[in-house]
């Protein structure tokens, strides 16, 4: 029995037309609902897919459909969260959103910069021309910025022996995880 037909009164609920009917019911009813549920997760960013476009036209980001939703998140993230004054925590928040790791900024007022270490992560972060001009539309005219990019020392590289790093590129060895 469908869970519609259980909410009308008993002598309804025994006739056999009527049972028909709710059943025929019951999937378009069902239907309905997943398209409510489906809806709603295109209001919440990290939900949305389809619903991403809306959010990217809403806030002036290009839509590119053809790169990643996670990616695409991570936009529309990082102008939400640029809106209001420019803050350490503001910067801080905008470039942890495009390197999925940790990032440390700081304030050096008399060079009018700021510096942003990325230390959640070895090498050079992902997306780095979209933080770029996240930044340039958050920070203030008058600042600029330096990136501090972490690699890998030779004291994590020297645990290994050469035959073990002449299978990797000098690339993979700078910004490489060795020990997987």
């Amino acid at each position: 029995m469908s869970m519609l037909i259980q909410r009308y009164p008993e002598f309804l609920q025994k006739g056999a037309e009527f049972a028909d009917i709710q059943q025929a019911l019951e999937p378009e009813r069902l239907a309905l609902w997943q398209a409510r549920d489906g809806l709603c997760d295109q209001l919440n960013v990290d939900t949305a897919t389809w619903g991403l476009k809306s959010w990217e036209e809403a806030l002036g980001i290009p839509v590119e459909v053809s790169k990643d939703t996670a990616f695409r998140r991570s936009r529309v993230k990082s102008k939400l969260r640029g809106a209001g004054v420019t803050t350490v925590a503001m910067i801080q928040s905008v470039a942890e959103s495009f390197s999925n790791g940790d990032v440390e900024v700081t304030e050096q007022p008399e060079r009018y910069r700021v510096a942003i270490k990325f230390v959640g992560t070895i090498g050079i972060p992902p997306n780095m021309e979209d933080l770029t001009a996240s930044l340039r539309e958050i920070m203030p005219a008058h600042l600029g910025w330096d990136y501090i990019i972490i690699y890998n020392t030779w004291d994590a590289v020297k645990t290994h022996t050469w035959a073990e790093l002449k299978t990797h590129t000098w690339r993979e060895i700078k910004e490489g995880d060795l020990n997987t």
